[in-house]
């Protein structure tokens, strides 16, 4: 497989990765709640903010999904999510803002579109295309340019909302986080909650890393939670306070059965997972546009296929393992291929 039949080949799949998350928690496709993890909607909408622009319909009606339920996207998370990414992505994620601003209900996120405005406004002769062609060609600027983007340098044509994104439907292992939300609120409480609702327990500094949140946040969620008597407190390892929960009792009143009848959500790291997936793809990018050896190609590549494929193996998952460093480039490759299928195939996974 050539480089470039490679590189088709991991955008697909990641594409069609992407729908299958988004429609999981309503946007309008073919829905499927089977996927054994809980979904992350901030680093979903990160990532998808940098993929979907290889994909207009994609970052569309993750825009339409925002405008029906922006309401459950925490913005602390997001904030701390686009510090570890390119300045341009704070910048789509500005425009996009903006463009909420402007055509929701919700006022927060004009605060979100003030904190990556941009110093003056773009002419359209200097603004970057916001989308590109697969072959990693930009569009052709098309139509009237929406103003909103325009004015965080970026062109597209204007947007019309379908309408068509559901509300969220709380009802499968996937939108755990939701549900939590939509009991506690927004915030690192419903953080706190689905991170022991998928481990046996955690101490603060290792709850805080994972979710994403500031250290103080998460302790003092945590605290809050233990005076409840409902999350829990020991000594574990040179005395430090873990926290846990009684995952049964709390399952039953989560999902109104009993921990017999329930298979527990499988807790993903996404932000790392996806950040990793950007890599990965950033390298592709980069090495197709350079004359690399095969040996200095497979290289680059196999640093960012590693972190991917760390990540994943994290979440106890049953996935293919990637070949060691003495396998030839062409080898590794064609493990990588089968990797990225089984690995985006994840319905048929099952927990070890």
């Amino acid at each position: 497989m050539s480089l470039k039949e490679f590189r088709n080949l991991f955008l697909e799949n990641v594409l069609s990765f992407l729908w299958r998350q988004w429609s999981a928690v309503g946007v309008l496709g073919e829905a499927r709640s089977d996927d054994p993890w809980v979904i992350d909607p901030e680093a979903l909408l990160v990532f998808t903010i940098e993929m979907g622009r290889c994909e207009p319909r994609l970052f569309d009606e993750a825009m339409d999904w925002l405008a029906v339920n922006g309401g459950w996207i925490d913005l602390q998370r997001l904030r701390g999510i686009l510090k570890i990414h390119e300045e341009s992505q704070g910048r789509i994620m500005g425009a996009l803002a903006a463009w909420l601003a402007a055509n929701s209900n919700e006022r927060k996120w004009k605060n979100l579109a003030n904190l990556y405005n941009p110093s003056a406004p773009a002419e359209t002769g200097q603004a970057t295309s916001l989308f590109y062609q697969k072959d990693g060609q930009p569009y052709p600027p098309l139509g009237n340019p929406d103003t909103a983007f325009m004015a965080y340098g970026f062109h597209r044509p204007e947007l019309t909302l379908r309408k068509l994104t559901r509300e969220v439907s709380v009802t499968s292992q996937a939108t755990l986080r939701f549900l939590l939300r939509m009991l506690f609120g927004v915030g690192s409480r419903a953080e706190c909650l689905t991170y022991l609702l998928t481990h046996d327990g955690g101490h603060p500094s290792e709850i805080s890393r994972s979710v994403g949140l500031s250290l103080r946040g998460t302790q003092d969620a945590l605290i809050d939670l233990s005076r409840s008597g409902l999350v829990l407190t020991r000594i574990k390892g040179k005395r430090k306070i873990e926290y846990w929960l009684s995952q049964e009792r709390w399952w039953e009143f989560l999902s109104k059965g009993s921990l017999t009848e329930i298979k527990k959500p499988v807790w993903i790291d996404w932000i790392s997972l996806y950040s990793a997936l950007a890599r990965c793809w950033a390298a592709l990018n980069e090495t197709s546009r350079e004359g690399l050896s095969d040996y200095m190609r497979s290289s680059r590549l196999r640093d960012s296929f590693e972190l991917v494929a760390n990540e994943f193996s994290k979440s106890g998952l049953a996935i293919p393992a990637l070949p060691g460093s003495n396998v030839s480039p062409q080898d590794f490759e064609k493990a990588f291929e089968t990797f990225i299928l089984q690995v985006f195939g994840a319905q048929s996974w099952q927990n070890k």
